[in-house]
């Protein structure tokens, strides 16, 4: 990979899998891209609007949505569940 690009994994859960149409994806980002940046590029109308009560977690970890990526991260997309 070139040093100034990075390569994560998109994983969608739930509704966010619904509204992207795909539960993975792989994308390739600018060095210094955050979770905003990928939600951006893989959004469409529908994931984007649900994206503002998602949660993001890289690797396993809950993390903020300008939280910088690593190359080879994992991001999950975590939209809200509710259960009875």
């Amino acid at each position: 990979m070139a040093d100034d690009k990075l390569t994560c994994t998109v994983l969608f859960f739930a509704a966010a899998a619904d509204a992207a149409g795909k539960r993975q994806m792989e994308i390739t980002l600018d060095r210094g891209a955050t979770v905003r940046d990928v939600i951006e590029l893989c959004a469409n109308e529908a994931l984007e609007s649900l994206c503002k009560v998602c949660a993001f977690a890289i690797d396993e970890k809950l993390m903020p949505i300008d939280t910088k990526l690593t190359d080879g991260c994992t991001i999950a997309v975590l939209p809200p569940v509710s259960g009875g």
